[in-house]
């Protein structure tokens, strides 16, 4: 009978965790640039957090976020081809009570850690992508490309056991991704 008891409440825990929460509005990216500089693509983004997340960050917990900005060329009726892409990570913390505001970024292989004197400038440069250097024209053959910004942060309470073996329990506690339009290098191939 305990078993059964457990078994359960199991069952119910697993349930709460995987519906999804109200918030007042949703995680979003906006805007998403692409712009042309010579010979190079850039990329510029914006992450906006819904009112839960900006909350946590201001209470001290720590967030882990992930940025992967994609590009990707365009066939009319094939798949999408992924042709390359850049992983930004970024760990952000406040901690009100030693008035330390750090984020952790890393990319490429390297990372770079930064202090700033509040939460809310923390929270506003952490959420910005500016000038990502995509890839270089010349490189490319001739088609029609896009970029895809995709942004998630992962839960950090989850124990990564539990969710393989719930496959329906969620794991992160946002994932957004944003398409730009599309950038035309000679048409058709």
């Amino acid at each position: 009978m305990l078993f059964f008891k457990r078994a359960i409440l199991l069952v119910f825990l697993a349930v709460a965790l995987a519906l999804p929460q109200k918030n007042a509005f949703a995680t979003q990216i906006n805007p998403l640039l692409v712009s042309v500089k010579g010979d190079n693509i850039f990329v510029s983004a914006k992450l906006v957090l819904d009112n839960n997340l900006i909350s946590d960050l201001k209470a001290g917990i720590e967030k882990n976020l992930v940025f992967y900005v994609d590009l990707f060329r365009h066939w009319s009726s094939w798949p999408d081809e992924y042709i390359l892409g850049v992983r930004i990570e970024r760990d952000v913390s406040c901690d009100n009570v030693k008035g330390e505001y750090m984020m952790t970024a890393r990319q490429s292989g390297g990372a770079e850690q930064t202090r700033y004197g509040n939460c809310a400038d923390l929270i506003k440069n952490s959420l910005l992508l500016k000038n990502i250097k995509i890839s270089n024209l010349r490189e490319l053959t001739r088609g029609r490309y896009f970029v895809r910004v995709t942004a998630e942060s992962k839960l950090r309470n989850l124990p990564p056991l539990l969710g393989q073996m719930f496959f329906f329990i969620k794991d992160k506690e946002f994932s957004v991704r944003e398409d730009s339009s599309m950038i035309d290098l000679g048409g058709k191939p």
